[in-house]
């Protein structure tokens, strides 16, 4: 079927050939069925019409009977052949032989359908009978009655039908066509709030039609999709403001230490201020690669490489570095092998401990234990732990709660966020809680490796 033609076109190309198929094949079933009836109309004329001429042939003379039984010639041909095959009576001059063999069984009446009759044109119904004579002799009755005149009807029928079907069809196009277009409004609709999208802000809401059809299902669908287009145009104009915002710090930092770099300033001042450049540069390279994860995250899951991972190794070798650094760290694990992107998991570990620096009093534990078929690793801190209304808002991106705004070592509120994403491309998941002393706790759960044991 050509693409090029619309819906409906495509509809009534479809539905159209079933119409004429369904049309043609009952107009068959009539024209058949009308004419056994007919022909069965005719068969049963003529066999009347023989009884009738046989009872008349007991009561009345030869000579009498064929005068009332005299009919229009070419229709019906009535005939009385004596014992001897001869036709001694007959209402058409042009019939002078039996029509039909005369030899009837006494008190038969035999009816059948030829289409040769000498003499005649056509097919007939013929009946014969065997009549006894007021004169002793026995006789054979013999009527014809012309199945044209039936056939003609037929013909005539066949026409009307004919006719009629042509009509039928004709209007069903029409009704399909009306139809399909008042079916079709609501998608129509639906099509131009569609293409007023691009000039709305907000998103329409799609009107949905009445009823539970698909129309109604089409229509709730569509909402769905601009529903989450709508929460995804928010969210990128927020990231997008709020990364322009996060960038702005550190690069208007580096203009103003170049800046002093510039000045003619003492060798040990030129240093330090060269250092203190080169933290916003580490700090800034590592902002824009968060950036890149979470825009990664936006067009697909974050991308990982998989491998057997020891998770104990690497919680063990990120908690040593920060304990390197002076942080109180007291950590417990278990060996529990993963599936994932070493690299990745390490950047999870690293960010919840990190978090857990910030917002520590005094101690961070961590531990590692294999619960059923999970890895679970739990980050605990002594601070503050997150409010409850908080705890699903603080994975989000450029989130930061109002403690750790007041605090210098302040992140830029996407470390939590790409934990999120990084567990979330590994099968696992991540909470935030309270720990039995009331301490503030962050817990993964990562599918163990089901070839580990």
């Amino acid at each position: 079927m050509s693409p090029r033609l619309g819906l409906r076109s495509r509809i009534l190309a479809l539905t159209m050939p079933i119409v004429i198929l369904v049309s043609a094949a009952t107009a068959g079933i009539i024209y058949i069925s009308l004419g056994q009836a007919l022909e069965a109309s005719a068969r049963d004329l003529a066999a009347g019409e023989a009884a009738e001429l046989r009872n008349d042939l007991t009561l009345h003379p030869i000579d009498d009977i064929l005068v009332t039984q005299e009919v229009n010639i070419g229709n019906r041909v009535s005939q009385i052949v004596d014992d001897t095959g001869t036709v001694v009576a007959t209402t058409d001059s042009a019939v002078n032989t039996p029509m039909v063999d005369p030899v009837v069984a006494p008190g038969q009446l035999r009816v059948t359908v030829v289409d040769t009759v000498p003499g005649l044109e056509g097919d007939y119904a013929v009946a014969a009978a065997d009549a006894p004579g007021l004169d002793g002799r026995r006789y054979t009755v013999i009527v014809a009655v012309a199945t044209r005149v039936e056939s003609t009807a037929l013909g005539r029928s066949t026409e009307f039908a004919l006719i009629g079907a042509i009509g039928l069809v004709a209007l069903l196009g029409a009704v399909t066509t009306f139809a399909i277009g008042q079916a079709l409004r609501p998608v129509e609709r639906m099509r131009d709030q569609v293409e007023s999208l691009a000039g709305s802000r907000p998103a329409p809401v799609l009107e949905v039609p009445p009823g539970r059809d698909e129309l109604a299902k089409l229509a709730e669908t569509l909402n769905r999709v601009l529903e989450r287009l709508r929460e995804a145009d928010a969210s990128r104009r927020a990231f997008v403001a709020d990364a322009g915002h996060e960038l702005r710090s550190p690069l208007a930092t580096i203009r103003v230490l170049l800046d002093r770099l510039a000045e003619d300033r003492a060798l040990e001042d030129r240093r330090l201020v060269a250092s203190r450049a080169s933290a916003e540069v580490d700090r800034l390279a590592m902002l824009v690669d968060d950036l890149l994860i979470l825009a990664a995250a936006d067009e697909r899951a974050v991308p990982i490489t998989t491998v057997e991972v020891d998770l104990d190794d690497v919680v063990l070798g990120e908690a040593g570095l920060l304990r390197a650094r002076g942080m109180p760290v007291t950590v417990r694990v278990e060996p529990a092998r993963v599936r994932g992107d070493a690299a990745r998991l390490g950047r999870v570990v690293r960010n919840l401990l990190e978090n857990a620096e910030r917002h520590r009093e005094n101690v961070v534990r961590v531990r590692l234990t294999r619960d059923r078929d999970t890895a679970l690793l739990d980050v605990d801190n002594d601070g503050e732990p997150v409010a409850v209304e908080d705890r699903d808002r603080i994975f989000g991106r450029f989130v930061r709660l109002d403690d750790s705004r007041t605090r210098d070592t302040g992140g830029t509120g996407l470390g939590l966020a790409i934990v999120a994403e990084i567990v979330k491309a590994h099968g696992g998941t991540v909470t935030a809680g309270t720990t039995a002393e009331g301490w503030c706790r962050f817990s993964v759960r990562i599918p163990l490796d089901s070839q580990s044991g």
